[in-house]
């Protein structure tokens, strides 16, 4: 040994200190690397010479101590510290920061996953999100409805200004007050035609008859085959209904028109609960459009309410012209006239909903006192539309009850459906009235539309991701749908993660594998948007230790010079 082993030893200080230096200088060139984290190098002493390893004591003798001699120091380990650096706001919504534990997910160009804690991604010229280096950020990706699809990694992509979406109404809320002091109705709107209905020589039609037999008073025919009957200028309470076509056929009848009326005027026949509805008692009370055989009239009978009455100007039907002939053309083939006039409390509202191709549907509510007694009011509602494709407009009823107090105390038959055939919409489409807010005290009666959840079709404008991760794309429209989420991946152990250059991570042997996980879910960490993460060097501690590294050096290297001397004067003994 000798002055020998000092000399190594001493070199040994020099090569540890050295290579801290070499850490140092890492730590501190990273020190404004986005995501960088920080190491430090642990030494540890080496090849311990052995002289002695003590004795224990006795009752005569105190024990003595092992006697070694160390050769050196040598490099332990090297730690790197995955402390969370310090977030920097960017503004850009595409810089991503984590706050907590994981890494961002990549996919290198040959399909194997990388990981990184510098979150300054880029969109490519596809709309995906990319690293500084051309990798694709990953996480979860959306179905069709826009839910997110978790189990499955795929590129992040944010098609800004190409997809557009709408949503189908399926609920309207209303707001409001249904006047408790208004009048229960007793009677029901009835119009009459103003003739009666003859054949030739002046014979009463009946409901079989077909429309091609019907004369005037002056025996001339009121319709041919191929006249196109047009309702023009009908009003149901204070609205004005859409212009509807009947076309007359050789075999159409007078009751294949009542039927096409009915329908058209939207007349609720088929209810949940006809005895409410029922005023007189008498049969032919009833909603409805009917032939009466006796006087040869068409009668009109409307539901209830002074909003339900419907109007019909003397010139509300014309008829084209037909195939005969001397077909007339634009005459009035009949009129309607007042009977009896509505009566009873009621209101009328309107909204517009959207079908899943995001185009307008057209509803019309409207509301009639129906009874009141010693727990409370029920009011009847009646929904149309002329959107809806089938014949009738009418589209459903039901009832809202109030208590005493004039507190909603429930709604029954509140959904209903409108059908969209042949347009290439989902057909039928759902919708369902909420009453929940309406209340029914003393007062004016108004109600109002407070939200409905249709939408028409809007394209991606921008977009937001949240701490969870979750980009929310907002539309045109005013919708806002998930469009993806990004995902962390968390470590057992973080040291043992490999550094492959570019702020780039691998899975090492003793790392474990990569465990995905959603942001703030099982020990995740957070997504903080338009922000990055600084590198998490302290640069005063890195200072210091380079004064301590220095020193190491300094001090290792006077070893072997000081060794060096003691040797020049052993050899000097000889001379």
């Amino acid at each position: 040994m000798g002055l020998t082993s000092s000399l190594f030893a001493g070199l040994s200080g020099m090569k540890t200190n050295e290579f801290r230096m070499d850490v140092i200088g890492d730590n501190i060139a990273n020190v404004n690397t986005y995501g960088f984290k920080s190491s430090r190098v642990n030494f540890q002493n080496q090849f311990l010479n052995t002289f002695s390893y003590g004795s224990a004591p006795d009752g005569n003798f105190g024990g003595s101590n092992p006697k070694q001699i160390g050769t050196g120091v040598g490099v332990g380990s090297i730690n790197r510290n995955f402390a969370g650096g310090a977030p920097e706001t960017t503004g850009k919504k595409n810089d991503l920061a984590i706050l907590g534990q994981g890494l961002f997910i990549l996919e290198k160009p040959d399909g194997t996953q990388v990981y990184t804690r510098d979150g300054s991604f880029e969109f490519n010229g596809e709309n995906y999100l990319m690293s500084s280096d051309g990798y694709y950020l990953q996480g979860y990706g959306v179905d069709d409805n826009f839910n997110i699809v978790e189990g499955t990694l795929e590129r992040i992509r944010l098609p800004i200004g190409e997809i557009t979406t709408a949503t189908s109404t399926t609920e309207a809320s209303f707001s409001g007050n249904l006047n408790a002091e208004g009048a229960v109705p007793t009677n029901r709107s009835v119009l009459t035609t103003v003739d009666a209905l003859t054949i030739a020589g002046g014979v009463l039609a009946g409901a079989g008859t077909a429309l091609v037999d019907l004369e005037d008073a002056g025996g001339n025919p009121l319709f041919y085959d191929g006249n196109v009957i047009t309702m023009t200028e009908a009003t149901k309470g204070t609205a004005q209904l859409e212009e509807r076509e009947f076309v007359v056929g050789a075999a159409t009848t007078v009751d294949d028109f009542m039927v096409w009326l009915e329908d058209v005027l939207g007349i609720a026949t088929t209810l949940d609960d006809p005895d409410l509805l029922d005023i007189t008692g008498d049969p032919l009370d009833m909603p409805g459009v009917r032939f009466d055989a006796v006087t040869g009239n068409i009668t009109i009978t409307c539901n209830i309410g002074e909003y339900n009455q419907i109007g019909l100007a003397s010139g509300a039907f014309t008829a084209s012209q037909g195939t005969g002939a001397t077909a007339p053309y634009y005459t009035s083939p009949f009129a309607f006239g007042v009977t009896t006039a509505a009566t009873g409390e009621g209101a009328r509202t309107s909204f517009r909903g959207y079908d899943s191709l995001g185009i307008p549907v057209d509803i019309t509510m409207t509301l009639a006192l129906e009874s009141q007694d010693n727990n409370g009011s029920i009011w009847r509602y009646f929904a149309d539309s002329g959107d809806d494709t089938d014949d009738s407009r009418f589209l459903g009823t039901g009832t809202i009850s109030f208590d005493t107090d004039g507190n909603f105390r429930g709604a029954y038959n509140t959904t209903f459906t409108v059908d969209h055939a042949d347009t290439g919409a989902q057909t039928p489409q759902s919708i369902t009235f909420d009453f929940g807010d309406l209340k029914g005290l003393q007062g004016q009666t108004a109600i109002t539309l407070l939200s409905q959840d249709g939408f028409p079709s809007g394209t991606l404008q921008d977009y937001g991701i949240g701490v969870d991760g979750i980009i929310v794309g907002s539309f045109s429209n005013g919708q806002s749908k998930a469009l993806g989420q990004v995902v962390l991946s968390t470590f057992r152990n973080y040291e043992a993660l490999i550094a492959e250059g570019d702020n780039l991570y691998k899975t090492g042997p003793n790392s474990g594998d990569a465990i995905v996980k959603k942001p703030q879910f099982l020990g995740a960490g957070q997504i903080s948007s338009g922000a990055l993460e600084l590198s998490n060097v302290d640069l005063s501690r890195e200072f210091i230790n380079l004064i301590v590294s220095s020193t190491g050096f300094s001090a290792s290297s006077r070893v072997i010079q000081t060794s060096d001397q003691l040797l020049d004067e052993l050899i000097m003994l000889t001379r």
